[in-house]
């Protein structure tokens, strides 16, 4: 499922605290201070106050008023107040500091960093001005400078654990997850009793595949704030990434029950819920998220994926005036365009959905670089490597189990229903779209082989392969312990299907195959949210190009491999659903079970774009849905027609 929206990662520095700095001050406001610091602000104000109708010079008082003003949370009276200060006594760099504070509340980034600026230029090391600047400027995507002002502020305080914690921040948002883990073990050093650097590395982790580290990391939250329910929301996601639906569950449960009002884990606990084919109850929760929260639009979209629409509702109008928002960031109205495209085909309104879906692939489609020719350099490399002199070479290699099943083949092409087919099987455990695979498989070392075209070679030899297959089985192997087979359908798999046979070479392979132009537009008005994957997925071109590599290495594989790859066309299965089934578990050896015809009443976890459909007896609906689009889809047509 799409990724969840995480809280923005100020870490521990997040509050502004302001400064009191007292000098050279007449009785009456040392007299207010004290009160002051003692947090009896009503006398101190009171105090500050008279000082300043005996003397409206004073510019300590003007500064202390609005030091209470930003220490009660009332920043727009906060303002005019240091800023009179400021008039008087220019030269103050906590008054600069704390008009920072204020402004910095108020949303106004800009003036914030000017005066925690001038701060820092009248008092050079005023770290906690650097903490606050930096975090500004991480908030306004200045991720270079704010890395830049925490290390100036390390060099001044180098136990300052909350600014590791936010350097950590900083170096997330580069990417940069081995170093931002190893910050934040800088600050848990430190301050090894703050709940939000722990919640902040195991969101981390969770974002770098180390889900079993950031379960460890959220739990480490929760222990040391039993009321944490952002912590318990997080743990629920990964949770829900390990397959552990009940633990899913019962992590979102927490966190509502602790923060009633807290939209997002009732969102989740919906998601996790239709996973689990409990459509309804989702549906519930995702209109409870939603009177939460009436602009979330994330509980918007996993609404309109559980229901079909046939008639306009509040819920649509509600879509259709928050997309027409100026202010929507481009990331939420794409959410919301995939979304509304989806109901008006519901609707049966096409022009109007191809609208909102292109918009929204364009929009999408702006926001990173990509070129067709990585992945064309990517799949030469990969039949370079994998030719008929390696499996010459490695044949019969790798760990001999016939445990996994690989279902694999483009997006949307019918790998869910195939795999809901094989999973009603007793013998057969549905593990869903797995990433296993690539981990075990990176294990194996590469080295490049200028005598193989510029393919690559095994450092290893043969014991690479076998190690990678052991680590497989037994990585699956924790999610059934008594299935005769486990499926993997992961759909990309066919890039590895070389790597499978020389790691796993007693693995059953099954492709599926649906219409291309079906295929294609299928994966173009649907929204795959995994950061960084599907990159051609966005543009006609692009997408009809990737259809073609994807056939050629499929052909490659046909002739390096014969006989390895079981063929299931989609359109065969829905229209003799018993005949393909059975052909199906005779090439797997499996005996037949009619339980596999009613397929859409087994109740297990999927976690695919498909956890609807698969819900639903067998259906013909989609097979040419593009035809109703045909108009607009040029490009792609002629992309998967061309020779070239």
């Amino acid at each position: 499922m799409p990724k969840k929206k995480k809280k923005n990662r100020y870490g521990s520095g997040e509050s502004r605290t302001v400064s009191i700095y007292a000098s050279q001050l007449v009785p009456a406001i040392e007299k207010g201070l004290k009160y002051h610091r003692a947090g009896v602000f009503d006398k101190a104000g009171e105090i500050y106050r008279q000082v300043i109708a005996d003397n409206p010079g004073s510019a300590d008082a003007h500064h202390y008023l609005g030091v209470i003003a930003n220490q009660t949370g009332q920043y727009q009276k906060a303002i005019p107040l240091i800023r009179k200060a400021l008039a008087l006594a220019p030269a103050n760099a906590t008054a600069h500091y704390n008009l920072g504070v204020a402004l910095d509340n108020s949303g106004q980034n800009r003036e914030a960093v000017s005066h925690y600026e001038e701060a820092i230029r009248l008092k050079p090391d005023f770290v906690t001005a650097y903490k606050n600047l930096g975090v500004v400027l991480h908030r306004t995507g200045q991720i270079d400078r704010a890395i830049g002002i925490y290390e100036k502020a390390l060099s001044i305080k180098p136990d300052y654990a909350d600014v590791y914690s936010n350097l950590a921040n900083s170096l997330v948002a580069k990417e940069q997850m081995e170093e931002a883990i190893e910050t934040y073990g800088k600050a848990l050093s430190i301050n090894p009793g703050c709940a939000d650097t722990y919640n902040n590395l195991g969101v981390t982790f969770k974002d770098a595949g180390q889900l079993e580290k950031a379960v460890e990391a959220f739990n480490k939250a929760i222990g040391l704030k039993p009321d944490f329910a952002e912590a318990y929301n997080n743990l629920g996601n990964v949770y829900g990434e390990l397959n552990l639906s009940q633990k899913a569950v019962q992590s979102f449960e927490k966190a509502v029950s602790i923060n009633p009002g807290y939209h997002e884990p009732v969102c989740n606990l919906g998601v996790e819920l239709r996973k689990l084919g409990l459509v309804d109850e989702a549906v519930r929760c995702f209109e409870k998220s939603l009177a939460l929260k009436p602009d979330y639009v994330e509980a918007m979209v996993h609404l309109v994926r559980s229901v079909t629409y046939d008639e306009c509702d509040d819920t649509i109008a509600g879509m259709e005036a928050l997309y027409s928002r100026t202010s929507l960031p481009d990331g939420q109205k794409v959410l919301l365009g995939f979304s509304l495209g989806k109901v008006f085909e519901d609707l049966n309104n096409f022009e109007k959905a191809f609208a909102y879906i292109n918009e929204a692939n364009r929009l999408k489609r702006s926001s990173y670089a990509y070129s067709i020719d990585e992945d064309r350099e990517r799949i030469r490399i990969i039949t370079d490597s994998f030719d008929t002199s390696f499996f010459d070479a490695y044949r019969q290699c790798g760990h001999h189990d016939s445990t996994p099943v690989f279902i694999l083949g483009m997006p949307r092409s019918g790998t869910s229903l195939l795999e809901q087919i094989l999973a009603s099987h007793s013998m057969v455990f549905g593990a869903g779209e797995l990433k296993d695979f690539s981990i075990a498989a990176n294990r194996i070392e590469w080295v490049h082989s200028e005598n193989r075209k510029k393919g690559y070679i095994p450092i290893r030899g043969k014991s690479g392969f076998e190690a990678a297959g052991v680590e497989y089985i037994n990585r699956i192997r924790t999610l059934s312990t008594d299935a005769k087979f486990i499926t993997d359908k992961m759909p990309h798999n066919f890039l590895n299907i070389g790597l499978i046979k020389a790691c796993l070479p007693d693995a059953r392979i099954i492709h599926c195959i649906r219409e291309p132009m079906d295929t294609c537009f299928s994966i173009f008005k649907n929204d795959f949210s995994e950061k960084g994957s599907h990159r051609y997925a966005c543009s006609q071109e692009e997408l009809g190009e990737y259809y073609r590599l994807y056939t050629g290495l499929m052909s490659h594989w046909r002739d390096v491999l014969p006989g390895s790859v079981y063929d299931v066309r989609y359109e065969d299965l829905v229209s003799d659903l018993e005949g393909q089934s059975r052909a199906l578990l005779e090439f797997i050896g499996l005996p037949w079970e009619k339980g596999c015809l009613d397929f859409h009443k087994t109740r297990r976890r999927v976690s695919t774009a498909s956890a609807v459909q698969v819900r639903r007896p067998v259906y013909r609906d989609s097979i040419g849905l593009w035809k109703r689009y045909e108009q607009y889809l040029e490009p792609l047509m002629s992309r998967l027609s061309s020779s070239g």
